[in-house]
């Protein structure tokens, strides 16, 4: 608990560090963007002055000269080019400061604590963390419904729902690694009663089932050296099983896919034992 509250801390003043430049970056660039815009408004009407001054034999060496800058610039290129690289630019600019954010509520130490939490928001920030073990095999498919806020240790359940998140990606890149096709990760939210039901779906290789009953079991793992340590599943299932008074169990077909279903006291786990 010491360390994590510690990586937590650390990823929180990484995450303000970062954000502090991005937000000089993204305001300079929305201010070059209104500026060029402002230059090709007065580079028109310069156009219009010198079509004007064709007819004015007294302003035809200015005119050259004005004709002869224009083609140093090649302005119809920086028209063409510029305002899109700004806007790429612009689009960078909040990819990065939108994971930046969802790190700091993700790593926040504060988060450690019992509180009332927006599920949807916490599964959004993984699917923001986990981007890169899925953005190449798979596309995103989200169905949230109406869910109330859920009594729980956010950076717990945070840690829950990338884990899945990065599982699935994996067992995605089991079928289709080598081929142009992509596979899907589906993620569903609603209301059962008085808990919190989470689907997280994919269209990956499935499991085996002679290994189903080993899934949750510390330190076991199919995956190669460097890309799992087999302790995932286990910590998951004793966050919401043990930790949270909850259920987490899966439906799998071997060469299909796998779904994990998380069901969560929304009071807290007193009321499930309750329930």
């Amino acid at each position: 608990a010491h360390k994590l509250e510690a990586v937590g801390q650390l990823a929180s003043g990484i995450a303000h560090e970062i954000n502090t430049p991005m937000q000089y970056i993204g305001d300079n660039v929305r201010f070059l963007r209104d500026a060029f815009g402002d230059l090709m408004g007065l580079i028109g009407a310069y156009a219009a002055l010198r079509e004007a001054a064709e007819r004015d034999r007294v302003l035809e060496q200015p005119r050259k000269q004005v004709e002869q800058a224009e083609a140093q610039a090649d302005v119809e290129f920086l028209q063409e080019e510029v305002e899109p690289a700004i806007e790429q630019t612009l689009e960078g600019v909040d990819h990065v400061t939108g994971i930046v954010r969802a790190l700091k509520e993700f790593a926040h130490p504060g988060d450690g604590e019992w509180q009332e939490a927006d599920l949807r928001k916490a599964l959004e920030n993984a699917l923001a963390l986990g981007r890169n073990a899925y953005k190449l095999v798979a596309d995103i498919e989200t169905d949230y419904g109406e869910l109330p806020p859920v009594r729980c240790k956010l950076a717990e359940l945070n840690q829950v729902f990338l884990n899945l998140i990065v599982n699935a990606a994996h067992a995605i890149e089991e079928v289709v690694a080598g081929t142009e096709q992509r596979g899907t990760i589906r993620i569903r939210t609603r209301r059962d009663g008085a808990f919190a039901h989470v689907e997280i779906a994919d269209t990956g290789c499935g499991i085996p089932h002679e290994i189903r009953e080993r899934i949750f079991d510390p330190f076991f793992t199919t995956k190669g050296v460097g890309r799992g340590t087999g302790q995932g599943l286990a910590i998951a299932y004793q966050i919401v099983v043990k930790g949270h008074g909850g259920e987490l169990r899966f439906d799998s077909e071997p060469g299909c896919g796998t779904t994990f279903h998380i069901r969560l006291p929304i009071a807290g786990p007193s009321a499930a034992s309750e329930a």
